[in-house]
């Protein structure tokens, strides 16, 4: 008997979809369409991976049923000719009812598992892959035609919510990034900045904040144009991307003035990284892409909470008094401290 004849499990799917679509949280809506796959076949375990074209890996984003031992290894690259691969290949449901029968099933981890069965269902968007659906079981089984029916309906749902949560974040992302620099903007500088106030005070720890200038930008734009004034700033924004850690935020402050939050980060650490990292990487970029035009330069100025400002506006503040501070000495240094730094030129 096919699915559509049967309303009460035609009524839960339809009722997993009206949650999945109206669910923003990918993570959340993933959980939902596992657990329903799961009671549909009667499986004991199960995981959604969502695929990475960038490293062409996936990754495990929603689970039940494993070991911790098995979970922690959630990320693996795509092997040419491994499971993984053919899944994604073929775009069709690949169903394997005995392991130990299968030459191709040689993953270390799932045998220890003591996996015996499992179905997988690619998630396809437009012929982009975008991860895959496993249900497992650690007996040979086989599956009813309806079972993998539903199945793939609700891989279809799961498709849905990852298209969904995509566009979601790429509108969140465009509304908190300014389109230039590639770097958050200035009203999200400001949210994230009181949210490191508020942290650092709870926690009793050191911030610092940099603010990045370039040098006669007026002077530049005016010699060489608005399109060249507007690729300078693209450059210096990508710099800056490039030399930040992980755990720093960077926006453009305004005009070609960018701010720099280094989260638990004194001062004295933040005047050796800029001095030996984040200087070289935006001033070495502007010398590759502008060999025939001036050379272009950039005066910083950085402070830290709570010494030199226990407010967002005095923090600033102390980071502008350091930069212009700076400017005055260019010939000097071009890193400027709102105070005085063992090893600072």
């Amino acid at each position: 008997m096919g699915v559509l004849k049967q309303p009460g499990r035609l009524d839960e799917i339809l009722g997993t979809a009206r949650i999945v679509v109206s669910q923003l949280d990918l993570e959340k809506a993933l959980a939902v369409i596992l657990r329903k796959a799961l009671h549909v076949t009667g499986m004991k375990a199960g995981s959604i991976a969502l695929y990475r074209r960038e490293t062409n890996s996936l990754r495990i984003h929603a689970h039940r049923g494993f070991t911790r031992n098995f979970i922690a290894n959630r990320e693996w690259i795509v092997r040419p000719g491994g499971l993984t691969d053919r899944i994604l290949r073929t775009k069709g449901i690949t169903v394997v009812n005995n392991t130990t029968n299968r030459s191709f099933f040689t993953n270390p981890l799932a045998v220890s598992e003591g996996i015996k069965s499992l179905v997988c269902v690619p998630l396809i968007h437009q012929k982009e892959p975008l991860g895959i659906l496993y249900v497992d079981d650690f007996q040979p089984r086989t599956f009813r035609r309806e079972d993998l029916q539903e199945l793939a309906i609700l891989a279809s749902f799961a498709t849905i919510a990852i298209s969904n949560a995509r566009v979601f974040t790429e509108v969140q992302q465009k509304a908190i990034t300014d389109g230039l620099t590639g770097l958050f903007n200035r009203r999200y500088f400001e949210e994230i900045l009181m949210r490191e106030f508020q942290r650092s005070e709870r926690h009793g720890r050191e911030f610092t904040l940099a603010m990045v200038d370039m040098d006669n930008f007026k002077q530049y734009n005016d010699q060489y144009g608005h399109q060249a004034g507007d690729e300078a700033l693209a450059l210096l924004g990508s710099s800056i991307r490039r030399a930040i850690r992980s755990t720093d935020l960077a926006a453009r402050y305004g005009g070609d003035e960018m701010a720099v939050i280094l989260p638990e980060t004194k001062l004295e650490k933040a005047y050796g990284l800029f001095v030996n990292r984040f200087k070289q990487e935006i001033e070495g970029g502007f010398r590759d892409l502008f060999q025939v035009r001036q050379a272009l330069t950039v005066t910083i100025g950085i402070a830290s909470y709570p010494v030199d400002g226990t407010t967002a506006r005095d923090l600033v503040m102390a980071a502008d008094r350091a930069l212009l501070e700076a400017k005055k000495h260019k010939h000097h240094r071009r890193i400027g401290c709102a105070r005085p730094v063992l090893g600072a030129a």
